[in-house]
């Protein structure tokens, strides 16, 4: 009782503290390690050895709770520090020429409308048009994509074999090309204007390897989509925040996409790994081993679109899980040895995170197990249990409140590991066991009209909540007939609540709402004022544009509706250049504009724009 009460003492003083004067965070995290430590130590002291049921369910138990216990000291250490990154923007080279910049545009199966958007707004990117080559890097070798990049005047890389996935097919494209530095991105990443003025001038520093900036997206992930809009991105907690956190001790990782490379550092390490199908882990991996450095510019640079479904959403974390259990396999005993204790811990935290859907599903399994055959799993008091374990559990969570950024909370961290638990677990198993698996691409652009189940995508999760009702029931039984105590029933029961919440939630977005647009719709955040013309050479109106869409426009008007369905008008950004478009649909506020058979010239006009006004779904607010 006594530690109990001096431990939350301590915790609530040092948290207020630290949320007064982040200096004193230190003092928060010294506290909670000793807690941490103290009742680790004393867990091992519990492990029941009534039966070989037991002494195996206690020894899983005690391995999940280490491996929480390492993420959050890696999360602790991670988190302290703060990235201070000098703003530089291409002026660095006023003195010396710019560097020529190759873009490589990396496809497979995409469609060529996804990758028109990309290719025009890669060629509006502001550079010096004779230092800026765009490559279409097409490992599905499709005539059509060939004459997309004819027409808008790009190259079109293509090879007889897709050997090495993605991986080959950049070494490929690196082999024929001669820039300086190559700009990579996914067929549906869309570079906003500044993206080199925002990236090339950390280059002027000669020890830079690569400037990676967040993955963001234009449409909502399943659980946006599917659940509530008014959450971030479930990416967003690693892409924005672990990411300027990871930078902060040369660490950042290098996500596949949105990443400036310098050339010759990526051909001395051999070019990317085909070793793995996560190359880009790897790449990151090899040139931090050579002690080289890597930039993050936590801006959004580039948009592109998150997996929508349930189903799309496994299928690339699968991929992701194993291929990062490649790159550790294959590369890590070499490359470790090049790097720092700090990127040491941090890649193994990369690493750990992927076993914490192991670690989850000992935690959902536990519960059920106590309730519905009454194995003891733990060998002490209830009264010892909760004097130790709550200054141990409300230290972990100021811990989470004083350093975690508003892209993440207890509760949706519980609900993600929850999703991907059973499936992952599953991943890890086959990789390790060295079981061919299929290789998934993630889809873009999925379309369905109908909503539908994904029963199988979250038959575990059902499963389990069924499990949890069941054992509700018979630990009841169990109660009454005096063969387990009130307190571990209550214990129990309350852990097996707090499982069942996030498996509710995991089972209702599972429910997949019609998808019947490609784009999403973008709100802008202020409306702006566009001019249009019912004749080409007639007067303009300005009218304040709301959204705007793939190849649509959105604005407002007030009283009567000037225009006509199907009616041609004329549309401008500035005044200047005019777009043809019809009226597709009017209503008592708005009225909706459809382009159609823009020529070159006036796609990249509305490239230019549409690329300007991309955004996420959610606001980010950084920490």
């Amino acid at each position: 009782m006594i530690f109990c009460i001096s431990a939350l003492i301590l915790l609530g003083l040092s948290y207020l503290l630290a949320k007064k004067n982040k200096k004193y965070q230190k003092y928060l995290i010294i506290i909670n390690t000793m807690i941490a430590l103290n009742y680790i130590i004393w867990r091992f002291t519990t492990i029941s050895f009534s039966s070989v049921i037991s002494f195996i369910l206690g020894i899983l138990l005690i391995a999940a709770e280490l491996i929480g216990l390492c993420q959050f000291f890696t999360f602790q250490f991670l988190f302290l520090r703060k990235y201070n990154r000098k703003e530089k923007s291409w002026d660095c080279y006023k003195d010396q020429d710019l560097p020529v910049v190759d873009v490589l545009i990396c496809t497979y199966n995409e469609s060529p409308s996804l990758l028109k958007k990309t290719l025009v707004a890669a060629l509006n990117m502001h550079y010096p048009a004779d230092k800026l080559n765009v490559y279409v890097c097409d490992d599905g070798n499709r005539k059509e994509i060939g004459s997309l990049c004819r027409e808008y005047g790009c190259h079109w890389i293509t090879r007889q074999d897709t050997k090495g996935a993605k991986a080959g097919n950049i070494n490929h494209a690196l082999s024929k090309t001669t820039g300086d530095l190559f700009l990579v991105l996914d067929a549906d990443m869309i570079p906003k204007k500044e993206f080199l003025i925002k990236t090339l001038g950390y280059f002027a520093d000669e020890d830079v390897a690569f400037v990676q900036t967040p993955q963001v997206f234009y449409n909502m992930d399943m659980y946006q989509y599917n659940y509530r809009s008014d959450i971030p991105n479930e990416q967003d907690f690693f892409m924005r925040d672990v990411q300027e956190a990871r930078a902060a001790i040369n660490a950042v990782l290098h996500v596949g996409t949105n990443a400036l490379f310098r050339k010759k550092y990526v051909e001395e390490i051999g070019g990317y790994p085909t070793c793995s199908i996560t190359e880009d882990m790897g790449v990151g991996l090899l040139l931090h081993a050579k002690q080289y450095k890597g930039v993050f510019v936590n801006e959004e640079l580039a948009y592109g679109i998150s997996a929508q479904t349930y189903t799309d959403l496994l299928k690339q974390r699968d991929r992701w899980c194993r291929g990062n259990l490649q790159i550790m396999y294959k590369l890590w005993p070499k490359a470790s040895k090049g790097l720092s204790m700090a990127q040491r811990l941090a890649y193994f935290d990369g690493l750990l995170y992927w076993f914490s859907s192991i670690q989850k599903m000992i935690y959902l399994m536990m519960p059920i197990l106590f309730l519905i055959f009454a194995i003891p799993i733990i060998h002490a008091s209830v009264y010892d249990l909760i004097m130790l374990f709550i200054p141990f559990i409300i230290g972990q969570l100021l811990i989470f409140k004083a350093l975690s950024p508003k892209t993440r909370s207890i509760r949706w961290s519980h609900i993600y590991d929850t999703a991907m638990a059973p499936h992952l677990t599953v991943s890890i198993l086959k990789q390790l066991f060295k079981l061919k698996i299929a290789f998934h691409v993630t889809p873009k652009e999925t379309e369905y009209k109908k909503g539908y189940f994904q029963l199988r995508i979250v038959l575990p999760h059902i499963i389990l909540a069924v499990l949890s009702l069941v054992s509700w029931y018979t630990g009841y039984l169990y109660l009454e007939n005096g063969i387990i105590t009130l307190p571990s029933y209550l214990i129990n029961m309350m852990w097996s609540v707090f499982n069942l919440f996030a498996l509710i939630i995991c089972i209702y977005v599972a429910y997949q709402k019609p998808i019947t647009h490609k784009p999403e719709q973008i709100s802008l955040d202020a409306p702006i004022d566009v001019a249009i013309k019912t004749t080409a050479n007639g007067a303009a109106r300005k009218f304040p544009l709301h959204y705007y869409a793939d190849n649509k426009a959105g604005i407002a008007h007030y009283g009567r509706c000037p225009f006509s369905i199907h009616q041609q008008i004329w549309f401008s950004y500035d005044g200047i250049n005019y777009l043809k478009a019809r009226i597709s649909k009017t209503n008592s506020r708005y009225i909706e504009l459809l382009f159609a058979e823009l020529d070159n010239k006036e796609f990249h006009i509305y490239m230019n724009h549409y690329a300007e006004y991309l955004q996420t779904p959610y606001k980010f607010e950084q920490a």
